[in-house]
């Protein structure tokens, strides 16, 4: 089977926390849409309640200390299908909130192992030098997702805006390899976090990047960059 799985799968969303204004048949063109931890309540029953909706909701925190008892409780009661782990070190990071979530569910007369793991590696650069394997980590790990801005960010070099005319500088390089590798040992698939300053022309070209560098699918960060997207 092909590590990105031939670029079958739908991207996923980052919101802004607001409700939802698209069309949810719109939004059904996305395996899944993500939102912050802190959002309120009620906006994210009012995602979970969508009806027709056949995307994951999910739910991105930073770092894993952010994430208490409380907010696992309230998101597990508002629906959410997924967690967003970014800034992820590493397995441990991802055993720790199998843990913390193994718990939560149990709390919650939720089924077992109903909430996944999105393991997102860039925020942490210390996530992309880990030697320990991925392999049996944690039955929930749905995904990898490589965020290159967020890798950028944290080192002080270039963002990876992925026009034509600009380099895409070294670490970037090996982070992506790094996330690409490391999905296909855990047998997984991996996404790339497309730069949000990139307008239509580097979207698209960054996902036509992103595939043949064995990435799944991107995550798109507004519904400018998904629209480019789909006419790709």
């Amino acid at each position: 089977m092909s590590v990105n799985r031939s670029q079958t799968m739908n991207p996923l969303l980052i919101t802004d926390g607001t409700p939802p204004t698209m069309d949810v048949l719109a939004l059904n063109a996305f395996s899944g849409v993500i939102t912050d931890i802190g959002c309120d309540a009620e906006i994210l029953r009012g995602w979970a309640r969508l009806a027709g909706r056949s995307f994951d909701l999910l739910a991105r925190v930073e770092p894993l200390e952010r994430l208490d008892e409380e907010a696992l409780n309230r998101i597990i009661k508002c629906g959410v299908e997924g967690i967003v782990l970014s800034g992820c070190r590493g397995r441990a990071d991802i055993q720790q909130l199998d843990v913390m979530l193994r718990v939560a569910e149990a709390t919650n007369g939720s089924a077992p192992n109903r909430i996944r793991i999105y393991a997102e590696y860039g925020g942490s650069p210390e996530g992309l030098l880990s030697p320990y394997p991925l392999t049996d980590a944690s039955p929930r790990l749905e995904a990898l997702v490589f965020n290159g801005t967020a890798l950028a960010r944290s080192l002080g070099c270039l963002e990876p805006t992925s026009a034509r005319h600009q380099r895409v500088a070294t670490p970037i390089l090996a982070g992506r390899s790094y996330v690409v590798l490391k999905a296909a040992e855990a047998g997984a698939p991996a996404y790339e976090v497309l730069p949000a300053c990139a307008d239509e022309a580097a979207t698209r070209w960054a996902q036509s990047l992103s595939r043949d560098n064995g990435f799944a699918s991107v995550v798109c960060s507004s519904i400018e960059q998904a629209i480019a997207v789909s006419v790709a």
